[in-house]
């Protein structure tokens, strides 16, 4: 092997070994156990002048979450998103479990919203981990 090839060689690894850690098996191995959440919510009266929605976010996964973030869309009877708001899940949502949410609703005349999950913080996993 001449010296030219020897830092060929030497190149290919380095940028290999960097691209799996930027972009390691890991991460997505943690991104793809932690979910689905699924959301079941109502309307309610906030006040005499003011809705909120609440429910519950259903962690269907091995992991038990926490600072889970929900991202509320007022739609028009159309679809067309008329407000939004977000809001947070009390407390941690253990694996297979349910948590709590309500929020004022952010547009008491829409005709429908649209409830995701858009950030959590992972706990721990029930996974075994080898």
């Amino acid at each position: 092997m001449t010296s030219k090839d020897r830092w060929a060689a030497i190149a290919l690894v380095a940028t290999l070994l960097l691209s799996a850690a930027v972009a390691g098996p890991a991460d997505a191995q943690t991104a793809a156990r932690c979910g689905p959440f699924r959301v079941e919510w109502h309307r309610g009266e906030l006040s005499p002048t003011a809705e909120k929605l609440e429910g519950f976010v259903y962690n269907e996964s091995v992991c038990s979450v926490t600072d889970v973030r929900i991202h509320v869309v007022a739609v028009s009877g159309d679809g067309h998103p008329v407000g939004e708001t977000l809001g947070w899940v009390y407390g941690d949502i253990p694996a297979g479990s349910r948590g709590y949410f309500v929020v004022p609703l952010p547009d008491a005349g829409a005709a429908d919203y649209r409830v995701n999950v858009v950030s959590f913080d992972e706990v721990s996993s029930t996974r075994n981990v080898r």
